[in-house]
């Protein structure tokens, strides 16, 4: 067959493989707080600063979404547990955009899955308590610790 016609099978093969490698990597930095030097490739990419700049404007967004004098928006965010957090995910945010300062991959990642986990803290009902816990502990990751 010719190799024009594969190139983008193949394209979308390698997209698809980078993807597995990545959550596979991302499972191994969430586990341990010292990350193996065969994943310094995904902790370079997560600590970079358009990453951080780019989580830390989400993590902004949702907490400007959560401001009672808006309309609620079609993101079924807990508003009520995030307002009641907006001290802790703001200096999450303020933690990220300071990018002179190194940050952990695995407080990264914690960051990433708070804003993705349609089933954690941050959505549907979400528990202020439980916010408030899985921000300190990011705080806590972001630090190295």
């Amino acid at each position: 067959m010719n190799a024009k016609l594969l190139a983008p099978v193949r394209s979308w093969e390698a997209r698809r493989a980078l993807r597995n490698a990545r959550r596979r990597a991302d499972g191994e930095l969430v586990a341990t707080r010292l990350p193996p030097p065969r994943l310094a490739w995904r902790a370079a990419e997560l600590v970079s600063d358009e990453h951080r700049i780019d989580l830390a404007r989400s993590l902004t967004d949702v907490v400007h979404a959560a401001d009672e004098r808006l309309l609620p928006a079609a993101s079924p965010i807990a508003r009520a547990a995030v307002r009641e957090c907006r001290p802790q995910l703001l200096a999450i945010a303020a933690r990220l955009f300071e990018v002179s300062e190194p940050v952990s991959a695995r407080g990264v990642l914690l960051a990433m899955r708070l804003l993705t986990n349609g089933s954690g803290p941050l959505y549907g009902r979400g528990d202020p308590e439980r916010l408030r816990a899985a921000a300190s502990a990011i705080l806590v990751a972001l630090d190295g610790g």
